[in-house]
């Protein structure tokens, strides 16, 4: 303990009345002054008593134990150290100040880290929230371990002299080079297959060499170009499917690099079709021709073009062409002029002699391998010499014909295959729909078939040929299910399903796999129609590799959970499949400037009195640290300081009052009589 003495007070009154009334007689006094009293001094004497009555100034004598001073050391532990490989650094030198702070008598020394977030590094919020509980008068100083690239500098750095002085010891060499890339403006979608363009800037602290650009779409490479580092270029891309497509664009790396994190720049485009343009050919009515037209028409992002041939050429009934109220099948124009317009073309129990010419089958055939999509919904005919088998198709086609026609009741069917295939998986109760009372037996001769009817013959087949898709349905009957025949079936998503499959819809790719964050991490699912797929390969954002296990959720479907402890895009792998996943903002503030940076808390280090020290890449080079009075000057070439307070805690107090009030008010009074007196003689 240490003894003490000061002078108090215990005010009679409420301290704002006394102020009141001092302003008063302080009015009053310089209104008498102005007036060229006769005894201004008495009359100032005894409002001062008057004054030192209702204030009832004391004596008081206290036990005092000194208060420690706090040191505050903070220490950048943020993904920005991580990735330029300085965290350790970070952490070595702040454990060295922090030890050789504690050696220190009368100071109390509080470490805390600072972690990066979605808005940066944020070192000024952290200072204040730890010294938010310690008085002002016994803040020693702060200590700041970072490399610089804090994302809060104050804008009024002298309304936090307070908490100062601090010093800001920066781990890096601000010399030291590195390339990164800005993106300047990125579409949030566009049109798929027509360009789009992004807009970017190489940031490169060497000169503007020339740089070598990539772009790709889902692991894909799409676009490559030179532009010159530190200035803005503009480069186009084409968005290859519906839905959400990640592109990344990256700069190679220059001859130094702190990391290659950062020469990297990633955006979700969701790319969106100009309405699916589909061609459906009816080859003569019958009671399930309005299936198909109904399901794509229904749709509003399909343009449906549809022609029903009600009349073939080969029919004689005599009746006169003016008559008929019928327009001519237009072959020319449909499958030479504006074939390759077409997505999709169905045809729905279509025959061949007399309606088409044998090479436009060869041209549908090449614009299938083109990108285009095939179905047909087989009828009879398709069984004899006029089915589509017999024609140019026949070297797309997954399937063929046996001759045979099926006129028993049977059930359709999930395949093993189809169980796990997206066109047919999920879709409820399969052992209660509906029989179907027609199919043209077939035999599958590549592809995959996912529905089987009588007697386990193939039902509907898919493949791929070329880069388009091709499907079979061996009979024409889903129409049943629409009427309800037999409790009817799934017959709309089915046949949406099969569509939107033939037409490349992300949802429905057979191998697939997909990565989302969720709360655990990250979520993986991968579907394929093989066996169990291997454990998929995680890159995080700073380029570290690791493998999650799946296991079987569904048939065909394997989930898996990750960790996602950065933030940034990460990468999953299977095979040759590719997917990407956004932990907090894509392109985080953490991983873009990483070069050590000692201006943007210089302003904050010298409005408190402190300053910026520079410890090299590996933060060994570390001033000495000095106990300072309050207010001296806090730092120099090789040293920093810390404020001694001489703050302490009262324990004990004892007031004794210079005299009671009363005898201070006569006083007064009696002095302001005196001075009547001498004004008035």
């Amino acid at each position: 303990m240490i003894a003490g003495s000061r002078i108090g007070f215990d005010p009679a009154l409420p301290l704002g009345v006394i102020i009141a009334l001092g302003v008063i007689a302080l009015l009053a006094w310089g209104v008498y002054l102005w007036r060229r009293g006769g005894a201004p001094w008495l009359r100032a004497a005894g409002f001062l008593f008057l004054f030192l009555a209702l204030m009832q100034p004391q004596w008081v004598r206290e036990a005092r134990e000194p208060a420690d001073d706090v040191a505050l050391i903070i220490i950048d532990q943020s993904e920005s150290l991580a990735l330029a490989g300085r965290r350790d650094a970070a952490r070595a030198a702040g454990d060295a100040i922090a030890e050789r702070l504690s050696r220190e008598q009368g100071l109390d020394v509080r470490v805390r880290e600072a972690r990066g977030g979605p808005d940066g590094t944020l070192i000024t919020s952290v200072v204040e929230d730890a010294l938010s509980d310690v008085a002002r008068d016994r803040i020693g100083g702060v200590v700041v371990v970072t490399e610089g690239q804090a994302a809060d500098p104050p804008a009024e750095p002298r309304r936090l002299s307070h908490l100062g002085p601090m010093h800001v010891l920066i781990v890096g060499d601000p010399n030291r080079a590195d390339r990164r890339l800005e993106l300047v403006s990125a579409p949030t979608f566009g049109i798929v297959n027509e360009p789009m363009r992004i807009s970017a800037r190489v940031i490169d602290n060497r000169g503007n060499a020339p740089v070598r650009i990539t772009v790709s779409i889902d692991g894909e490479r799409t676009a490559q170009s030179v532009v010159r580092a530190n200035q803005e270029f503009s480069i186009d891309v084409r968005l290859p499917k519906r839905g959400r497509n990640m592109v990344i664009v990256e700069a190679e790396a220059g001859p130094q690099e702190i990391t290659l994190a950062n020469n990297r720049a990633a955006f979700a485009a969701n790319g969106v079709r100009d309405r699916l343009r589909v061609l459906l050919i009816t080859g003569e009515p019958h009671q399930g021709a309005r299936v198909w037209r109904n399901l794509l028409k229904s749709d509003p992002a399909v343009d449906l073009v549809h022609f029903s041939i009600l009349r073939p050429p080969d029919k004689q009934d005599f009746t006169p062409l003016h008559e008929l109220a019928l327009i001519p099948f237009p072959t020319e124009e449909l499958f030479e002029r504006r074939l390759g317009e077409f997505d999709l073309i169905i045809f729905d129990r279509a025959p061949r002699r007399g309606i088409l010419q044998a090479y436009y089958f060869s041209r549908i055939a090449r614009r299938v391998e083109q990108g285009g999509a095939l179905l047909i919904t087989a009828g009879e005919a398709e069984a004899g010499l006029d089915g589509l088998y017999r024609t140019a198709l026949a070297g797309i086609l997954p399937s063929q014909p046996t001759g045979s026609i099926t006129t028993r009741a049977y059930r359709p069917q999930p395949t093993g295959i189809g169980q796990r295939h997206p066109v047919v998986r999920g879709l409820p109760s399969p052992e209660r729909w509906g029989r179907w009372t027609r199919q043209i037996d077939a035999r599958a001769t590549s592809g995959q078939a996912v529905l089987q009817g009588a007697d386990a013959r193939p039902l509907l087949v898919l493949d791929r040929a070329g880069e388009g898709r091709v499907a079979q349905l061996w009979s024409d009957q889903p129409w049943l299910w629409a009427r309800g025949y037999d409790g009817g079936g799934p017959h709309g998503e089915l046949l949406r399903r099969l569509a939107h499959w033939l037409m490349r819809e992300p949802e429905l790719e057979d191998e697939r796999l997909s990565i989302e964050p969720g709360a655990r991490g990250l979520e993986i699912e991968r579907s394929t129609l093989g066996s169990a797929p291997a454990p998929v390969e995680i890159i995080s954002p700073s380029g570290q590799r690791s493998t999650a296990a799946l296991g079987q959720s569904a048939p065909g479907i394997y989930r898996g959970e990750a960790p996602a402890e950065e933030q940034g895009l990460y990468e999953a792998r299977s095979g040759n499949l590719r997917a990407f996943a956004a932990v907090g903002p894509l392109n985080p503030r953490e991983a873009a400037a990483l070069a050590a940076n000692p201006d943007i808390l210089r302003p904050f280090a010298e409005a408190t009195g402190g300053s910026v020290f520079m410890t090299g890449e590996d933060g060994r080079r570390l001033p000495a640290i000095r106990r300072i009075d309050r207010g001296a000057r806090a730092g120099g070439g090789d040293w920093i300081g810390i404020e001694r307070n001489g703050a302490y805690v009262v324990r004990a107090a004892q007031a004794s009052p210079f005299g009671p009030g009363w005898a201070w008010a006569v006083a007064g009074v009696a002095l302001l009589m005196l001075g009547w007196r001498r004004e008035s003689v």
